[in-house]
């Protein structure tokens, strides 16, 4: 009897320990902690985070913004969007809570869309190719 209590201890043990989270697995927990956590953020400097996703088939963090205020304009985000998608991927090219996301090759895409409208404005994928 108690050499089967041990073997199935033994068992139990080894099945548990066959289990290791993957970048994928913490990927889509971060992601999935983020929002229930945090979003939808308060409206800051004229956008508010919805959420934040992770795809594992294409290994793409997700980023969706509202705009509100002065940016909730369709011209004037088009005037000086090159602008802002520059300054998107140098705070993306900046940010070391993502390294291990990075070094793995894992995709940013950036989504904003109009408070009011609910128009996207702005839909930009970043690679590695493009924050390297």
């Amino acid at each position: 009897m108690n050499h089967k209590l041990l073997f199935l201890a033994f068992v139990a043990l080894l099945f548990s320990g066959c289990h290791r989270t993957t970048l994928e697995d913490l990927a889509a927990k971060t992601a999935e902690d983020y929002t229930e956590r945090y979003c939808p953020t308060p409206v800051e400097n004229c956008q508010r985070t919805d959420s934040v996703t992770f795809s594992r088939e294409t290994h793409t963090f997700g980023y969706y913004y509202s705009l509100s205020g002065k940016l909730d304009d369709s011209a004037i985000i088009e005037i000086h969007k090159k602008e802002i998608v520059s300054t998107i991927l140098g705070s993306l090219k900046d940010n070391t809570s993502m390294k291990e996301y990075k070094q793995a090759g894992y995709n940013f895409r950036y989504v904003m869309k109009s408070s009011t409208t609910g128009e996207v404005l702005i839909d930009k994928t970043f690679t590695k190719k493009e924050y390297n």
